[in-house]
């Protein structure tokens, strides 16, 4: 398919909003699930569909794949963050928490999951049981997006009183603080190095930090509303950020 193209559409008989769709980690499968509290894989190289699961009692708001692609994990915006089989779908875990989780992620290793919610603030429970692992002092405020560094030895959270929190994989102490947006901070990733963090903010800015050095090194200016999620490309030199605007718009970054 050329760069640009539509490849295929997916889900056209979908109820409700879709809002977190993520590939398996060999690319074979793209798991989607939204305000109909189910969760859909699909074949990626034919857009059939593999599997439906009514996965939660309200709205699934994001999803991640574990390492193996054979788990996958889901958070709900009213309830609670559950571990599935893939594909059968059968139900491993449910952590329910303080609920209203907004983001899950997986370590590189897979043997724990990190999560950001409304109520119930970072924490970080183990893959294989959803037993709580530990449960992070900062912030207080709602966190809307948590990522690990590829080494494993960051956890970085976005959060709602504009900061970005940096914790130390090893003890769970906080190694940095990143200030500098106005607004919430929706949505992290780090770049595939490692040495770079990308930010989303309801500033309309997506910031690009120097995890090394600490600081904000550029601030892209360009969406008219509320910056949603941000990603890096495989290869680390685009960023792609979504925003309420209803754009997606792709950076360049520099190699140096």
């Amino acid at each position: 398919v050329a760069a640009g193209m539509l490849a295929r559409r997916l889900y056209e008989d979908a109820p409700q909003q879709i809002v977190a769709c993520t590939f398996s980690p060999d690319g074979s499968i793209l798991a989607c699930g939204g305000f109909d509290k189910s969760i859909t894989l699909w074949a990626a190289a034919t857009g059939e569909r593999v599997a439906t699961w009514l996965a939660h009692s309200t709205q699934v708001w994001e999803l991640a794949f574990s390492t193996s692609g054979a788990t996958l994990a889901s958070c709900s915006l009213s309830s609670d963050i559950r571990l599935w089989k893939v594909p059968s779908g059968e139900e491993i875990w449910s952590y329910v928490g303080a609920r209203g989780y907004l983001s899950v992620a997986f370590d590189p290793t897979g043997t724990v999951l990190a999560y950001g919610g409304r109520w119930d603030g970072a924490g970080v429970v183990e893959a294989a049981t959803g037993s709580l692992v530990a449960k992070l002092a900062e912030p207080q405020s709602p966190v809307g997006d948590v990522a690990y560094s590829p080494a494993g030895d960051l956890l970085a959270a976005g959060t709602d009183d504009d900061v970005i929190y940096l914790w130390s994989t090893a003890d769970s102490s906080l190694a940095a603080t990143l200030g500098g947006h106005s607004d919430y901070v929706n949505g992290i990733a780090f770049s595939p190095d490692g040495a770079l963090l990308a930010s989303g903010s309801h500033d309309k800015t997506v910031g690009v930090w120097d995890i090394a050095g600490r600081r904000r090194l550029a601030v892209l200016e360009g969406h008219t509303a509320e910056v949603l999620r941000v990603a890096f490309s495989p290869d680390g030199t685009l960023i792609a950020s979504t925003s309420w605007d209803g754009t997606v718009r792709l950076w360049g970054v520099k190699a140096d």
